[in-house]
């Protein structure tokens, strides 16, 4: 059956001449890896590191890879390595997700978090998130739409995570909180990371 999604590109590696190995998550299918041939058409390179693609492929195909029939840029953030620090921020992102996702599971709600802080590490503007507000939106999103993340220990505690993980998923303005509660809040979620045994 042929399957059309979106696609955030995380990772990239040549592969013979004219294809691309890809790796990244999809709404759809969680992590996974893609292999395009012809990464480039008559406007340039079709597929790079932080864009969002659509893309086509049959999901028949056994094995890891599946192969992509169509792609097309929808979104590029590639302005991330415009700085040092943010484009760093990016590849950790990257990583703890490819890291962490399975195979095959969707993940809607990390899927558009983490186009939400690839828009704000691009973005780089006086309201934009802090690269720990990043981090930190990153871990809870995940944690959460995989049914590991408690409740806070008071209901605004919980009411303030809720809100933390809309956020993240609508790139809304954050919840308000003191300054230092973002460094203590991502500490919290490290151990939760640790306790399940998940890299970081």
């Amino acid at each position: 059956m042929i399957v059309t999604t979106s696609f955030l590109v995380l990772d990239k590696h040549p592969c013979r001449e004219t294809a691309l190995l890809l790796r990244g998550i999809s709404p759809d299918y969680g992590k996974m890896a893609l292999m395009l041939h012809r990464a480039e058409n008559a406007e340039g390179i079709v597929a790079d590191k932080y864009r969002e693609l659509e893309i086509e492929f049959k999901d028949d195909v056994k094995g890891d890879v599946y192969t992509a029939d169509r792609a097309e840029t929808i979104a590029s953030f590639e302005k991330v390595a415009d700085s040092v620090r943010h484009f760093a921020m990016a590849e950790k992102i990257g990583a703890f997700l490819l890291k962490n996702l399975s195979d095959g599971l969707p993940q809607p709600y990390t899927y558009d978090t983490v186009r939400s802080v690839l828009s704000q590490l691009a973005e780089r503007s006086e309201t934009s998130w802090t690269l720990e507000q990043c981090a930190v939106v990153v871990k809870c999103t995940f944690l959460y739409e995989n049914g590991l993340l408690p409740e806070g220990c008071t209901p605004q505690q919980s009411e303030f995570l809720e809100n933390l993980v809309a956020a993240g998923i609508d790139n809304s303005a954050l919840p308000r909180c003191a300054e230092s509660y973002w460094h203590s809040l991502n500490l919290w979620l490290n151990s939760l990371l640790d306790y399940q045994q998940l890299a970081r």
